[in-house]
């Protein structure tokens, strides 16, 4: 098997992953994804909602996308870190997700099955279609470690390139943070991030970030998230919000992208 096969192969066995990015003036911008494969290539593909972020990662010239969570997981999933250059493509009629990408996100992420799993939904839902989708040339495929649990998270730093790893926090009530598994050799500002989402239904899904300076081993001058914690589960009056809030920020995005 190829290097290029196991690759796919891993990512398409992934439910979530982590997406990367050098941010200059600052740590490393990360955020939670799911993980997708176009023309042989690691993706992923936000909704117009997350236009900054997209714009974000485009604008950078090195990103990871890290798998590293085994929830959620296929057989052939492995713990990888693929980083590379990103590049952007503004899919604002929403043809390219549809017909590459749709079937791959509904297995993976049920919540879009309750937006896009028929013609019908996806009709009424159209604004769910257009997406974001950037896409990742590698440059390097190289083993990563599985998180698991709480305690662990993957941590990107920025020292004129990027580092990532996944490591364990001691604990994370503290300033500094003690890590196990970091670059020994890699010093500069430095994000940790990790993800709590509900199983099987991905309905819930938090996605923490903790921001610092990393050397030998430690995180100083921590920015803490606000929480680490999964989300609460939603009522009806909640999730039919939260859709109107997701519908409204897709359309106010197109709009402003003449798209819509």
């Amino acid at each position: 098997m190829t290097e290029h096969t196991t690759l796919q192969s891993a990512v398409h066995s992934a439910g979530v992953a982590e997406l990367l990015w050098l941010s200059p003036g600052g740590p490393p911008g990360a955020v939670g994804v799911v993980p997708l494969v176009l023309g042989g290539r690691p993706a992923v593909a936000l909704p117009w909602a997350h236009v900054a972020t997209a714009r974000a990662v485009a604008a950078s010239d090195t990103a990871a996308l890290v798998l590293s969570d085994p929830r959620l997981t296929g057989s052939r999933w492995e713990p990888l870190v693929v980083t590379g250059r990103p590049s952007l493509v503004a899919d604002g009629a929403g043809d390219l997700f549809a017909e590459e990408l749709l079937d791959q996100e509904l297995r993976k992420h049920p919540p879009a099955r309750a937006l896009a799993d028929s013609p019908m939904l996806r009709r009424e839902h159209w604004w769910y279609l257009p997406r974001l989708v950037l896409v990742l040339d590698p440059v390097e495929v190289s083993p990563g470690a599985r998180r698991e649990g709480p305690a662990d998270a993957v941590l990107g730093v920025d020292d004129g390139r990027l580092h990532v790893a996944t490591v364990r926090v001691a604990d994370w009530d503290t300033d500094p943070l003690d890590l196990r598994g970091g670059p020994g050799s890699a010093s500069g500002p430095a994000v940790l991030v990790g993800q709590e989402f509900s199983v099987p239904d991905v309905e819930r899904w938090t996605v923490h970030t903790t921001t610092g300076r990393y050397a030998d081993g430690q995180l100083t001058g921590v920015v803490p998230a606000p929480t680490r914690a999964l989300e609460p589960l939603p009522g009806l009056l909640a999730r039919m919000r939260r859709q109107r809030s997701l519908e409204r920020a897709c359309v106010s995005a197109l709009r402003a992208a003449g798209h819509a």
